[in-house]
């Protein structure tokens, strides 16, 4: 992989959910420029001969000229992340692998919502972000060939995930997460352990605490309503499930990242 003499400048860094069945239509990037799309949920397809249905956990490279990820099946969307950045005069875009793999999931969720919070919210100097995003992009792709890693999508659990990325809000049951992939709650068990390594319930307590993380840090919704969105009811029951994912309590949380914009007024 072709390194930059100098650090590319970073123009954005978003989120964007596609609707059902994938984007309208793909982007295109522009000249001299290169974009990471970084899939947090869903699934879609990818760019080989034969298209590979992709899922959480991809990391997909555009250069100049190419076009971004957009197809989903018909029943399912598509969460990424997107980082993009702007070549120096002088500097011709790297040569990076189309697509690889991030394999520690929390780890990836936990570096998209920084990363986010840092440039919209705290207004962090971008090229410190932009430096922040493209080392950690190099270190996973190293850890990626070291470890010559493969995903295979299983149908079932796609249907399953999407369930409950989909209805995270509300009163979500073991029985209604295997309805909707058409097998028994063992077997679905059996899935998540074998693909993911976690059960059903610790997947769904992390969409929830995700969501819940990022409104705390960017509204000012009371915690007990931010409980309620996110799929509790008992407000006691959210803040004891939030202290254990975070490590500190939902007022410690959103109290630091208040700090952290007031720090750049």
């Amino acid at each position: 992989m072709n390194c930059w003499r100098n650090l590319p400048e970073l123009k954005s860094i978003g989120l964007y959910v596609s609707p059902m069945g994938g984007a309208i239509e793909p982007a295109q990037v522009s000249k001299r420029h290169c974009r990471f799309e970084i899939i947090l949920e869903g699934a879609v397809y990818g760019f080989e001969d034969e298209p590979v249905l992709h899922s959480e956990g991809s990391v997909f490279c555009h250069r100049e000229g190419q076009l971004t990820v957009s197809e989903s099946p018909d029943d399912s969307y598509y969460n990424c992340l997107t980082a993009e950045f702007a070549c120096r005069p002088g500097e011709e875009p790297p040569t990076w692998p189309r697509m690889f793999y991030w394999s520690d999931r929390k780890a990836m969720h936990q570096f998209a919502d920084e990363m986010l919070h840092a440039f919209h919210y705290a207004a962090m100097d971008r090229g410190v972000i932009g430096g922040l995003v493209l080392s950690r992009l190099r270190f996973e792709l190293e850890q990626f060939r070291m470890h010559d890693s493969t995903q295979h999508l299983h149908p079932q659990l796609r249907r399953a995930t999407d369930f409950i990325n989909s209805h995270y809000a509300l009163p979500v049951s073991l029985d209604d997460v295997a309805a909707s992939a058409g097998v028994s709650v063992s077997h679905l068990h059996m899935l998540f352990r074998e693909h993911l390594g976690e059960s059903p319930h610790q997947y769904l307590i992390q969409k929830r605490m995700r969501a819940a993380g990022h409104a705390l840090a960017s509204t000012n919704a009371p915690i007990k309503v931010v409980a309620v969105e996110c799929g509790y009811a008992n407000t006691e029951n959210f803040c004891r499930a939030f202290r254990k994912f975070y490590d500190r309590s939902a007022t410690e949380y959103r109290e630091a990242y208040t700090r952290s914009k007031s720090a750049v007024y």
